[in-house]
């Protein structure tokens, strides 16, 4: 035996140890002080362990603690992520500036539009306050800034949803 691992001695306390390992570790515990130290420590522990005593629980105990564990899963309620809430509402607001450009956009030079008579209802409601609007947005510094936000926003997203699967699968690892 080159290496004299625990394992072996456990073995050998256990007498799962074959004669030419018996052999084997014989001359090795008769060569190296340390390694009969080492199987003397674990004899010591092992005969801890034989004569503890073995507890017995009820027989409704597992059953008892699938309950506990039950009513615990259900009182935990889901926390709110104003992050997500805060991103769908700035999207949400972006898509409503686009349609609002959009319906600016197909109104011809005599000041008609093209649209059924519903979206005009619609576009006089929010036309009062477009026209500051589309001075805001025709500035192209401000579209550069409004651009850059936008990609900023799309990686943040990106990575908050990759971070959330992950914790999602990790957490799924861990109930079941």
């Amino acid at each position: 035996m080159s290496k004299l691992t625990d394992e072996i001695l456990n073995r050998y306390i256990d007498g799962e140890l074959d004669p030419s390992e018996l052999k084997n570790l014989q001359n090795e515990l008769n060569n190296d002080a340390d390694a009969l130290a080492r199987l003397q420590a674990l004899r010591i522990v092992d005969l801890s362990l034989r004569s503890l005593e073995v507890e017995k629980t009820s027989d409704v105990f597992t059953e008892k603690v699938m309950k506990v564990l039950a009513e615990t899963r259900r009182v935990a309620k889901p926390r709110i992520n104003y992050f997500f809430i805060s991103i769908i509402s700035i999207f949400s607001i972006g898509i409503l500036a686009v349609l609002v450009a959009a319906f600016r956009s197909t109104e011809n030079g005599s000041g008609s539009s093209t649209l059924t008579p519903y979206a005009d209802r619609f576009r006089e409601l929010i036309g009062k306050n477009i026209n500051s609007l589309q001075s805001i947005f025709a500035d192209p510094n401000v579209m550069l800034v409004i651009s850059v936000f936008s990609l900023i926003l799309l990686v943040t997203v990106y990575f908050t949803f990759e971070a959330h699967k992950s914790f999602t699968k990790k957490l799924n690892s861990i109930l079941h």
